[in-house]
């Protein structure tokens, strides 16, 4: 009887801080953020052309778009996507008809960002790519839509708080498109709305 007086006296000693522990908190801190940011800059594409090189618009406008999950680590998840022009190219015939070449590029990527330190980033993403095509000349136009499976990207970028929802910066990007096997690089200046 004193083994089960003394088992049970125990029992109760171990649990009675558990029963009478604190409750939950009630300040809730949010560990997750996502962030949506909009790029606009300069694009300029490797100009690996062998036919018309000399007469390619090599320098465009480039325009991305990044939605990215922020969990409380170092490490961010997200898609990204945008529209580049990688170059046109602008030729008279024989006959003074001008002719026009242009290839565009719409990436779709799954894209990893790691905080290197405080507001400096490196991303890198690999995915698919549409690439639109279009040639006009004598009266005519051609046009013609391909599917890139591999490409990638690399980027650096730096992101300033302006407030707990906006943040401004700038990134420097090398795009990769696998089916045409071009390069191009992009400077933009960054909008982001983080919640």
């Amino acid at each position: 009887m004193v083994k089960k007086i003394l088992a049970l006296g125990w029992l109760f000693l171990f649990f009675t801080p558990a029963l009478f522990s604190q409750g939950h908190d009630t300040i809730n801190v949010k560990t997750n953020h996502y962030s949506l940011a909009i790029g606009l800059g300069w694009a300029h594409y490797l100009n690996t052309l062998e036919i018309g090189g000399d007469a390619a618009t090599i320098n465009s406008l480039g325009i991305s778009m990044k939605f990215f999950w922020e969990p409380e680590h170092r490490l961010s998840l997200g898609l990204e996507t945008g529209f580049y022009r990688l170059y046109k190219v602008k030729s008279k015939t024989y006959t003074n008809v001008l002719g026009q070449a242009t290839m565009s590029d719409v990436p779709l990527l799954l894209a990893v960002r790691m905080r290197v330190v405080d507001r400096f980033y490196l991303s890198a993403g690999a995915g698919l790519a549409v690439m639109f095509n279009k040639v006009t000349g004598i009266d005519n136009k051609v046009t013609s839509t391909i599917i890139s499976y591999s490409n990638y990207q690399f980027s650096a970028s730096y992101i300033y708080p302006l407030s707990r929802l906006w943040q401004v910066g700038g990134e420097f990007k090398f795009l990769n498109f696998g089916k045409s096997e071009d390069w191009m690089y992009t400077l933009q200046v960054l909008c982001a709305i983080r919640f």
